[in-house]
């Protein structure tokens, strides 16, 4: 089972939506989740996707986040915030899977304070990673036999050297993964070496039963040398390996 986030930059221009789903094309994945992204951009005709709500971008069909599956729909959930937000239950090979797609707050994000009010940075994502978590540990409890998958722009690194976020961000969202049994499978230790410039911002949380069984199996540049720029982010992939029996409890 393959699993990817990549934020697309929203998507812009026709000529760069075929490089883009070119390379989705190449990763084939059976859940993206694409944050930043445009109704325009469509993996494949095989993916069904569950939207977000729209945003204002510059032409319709703008959305923080979408969810492209493979596998079949059970049902859309709802979210707390469905601008930012999107969650789905699907019927995986292990199982019923909720996958949360997400974009978190960047460090000057100012959410819905008023124009002169001041706002310390990450201040945002600190409220946000707090709702969030406690909306997955939600979501789990509303379907005890299903898994738990969270992706999308988390706007902050994870291992390695400082690059993006907080310390206390980083510290309440690995809080709210151990809640919800949850691990970064994207950590900055576990991107093939030589891959990325930069710690990813952009992430894939997983079950821990699953650890033993998922690595990160392709990582891009959103531009590299004299290539035209498909995104200011990377893109990740893990693997679940569904081989491997039964993880140890």
């Amino acid at each position: 089972m393959r699993i990817g986030t990549w934020n697309v930059e929203y998507a812009a221009g026709a000529d760069k939506n075929l490089l883009r789903r070119a390379v989705l094309q190449e990763h084939d994945c059976d859940v993206w989740v694409l944050t930043e992204t445009h109704d325009e951009l469509v993996p494949s005709a095989a993916h069904e996707p569950i939207h977000s709500d729209q945003r204002r971008t510059g032409r319709p069909g703008g959305r923080w986040a979408s969810i492209w599956t493979r596998y079949p729909v059970q049902q859309r959930l709802e979210v707390v915030d469905p601008r930012r937000t999107v969650a789905a239950l699907v019927q995986a090979p292990t199982g019923p899977l909720i996958v949360f797609g997400t974009v978190m707050p960047w460090g000057s994000d100012r959410g819905d304070a008023e124009p002169g009010t001041p706002v310390r940075a990450w201040s945002e994502l600190h409220r946000v990673v707090l709702q969030q978590g406690q909306e997955w540990a939600v979501l789990q409890r509303q379907h005890p036999a299903a898994d738990l998958c969270v992706a999308g722009d988390l706007n902050m690194n994870l291992g390695g050297r400082h690059y993006s976020g907080s310390a206390l961000g980083r510290r309440l969202l690995r809080e709210a993964m151990a809640v919800c049994a949850l691990f970064c499978a994207t950590e900055t230790e576990c991107v093939p070496a030589g891959k990325l410039a930069n710690p990813p911002i952009d992430h894939v949380l997983l079950p821990v039963a699953w650890k033993p069984r998922a690595k990160v199996v392709a990582a891009w540049e959103g531009k590299t040398g004299s290539d035209p720029r498909l995104s200011d982010h990377s893109g990740l992939v893990v693997e679940v390996d569904l081989t491997a029996g039964p993880s140890p409890s």
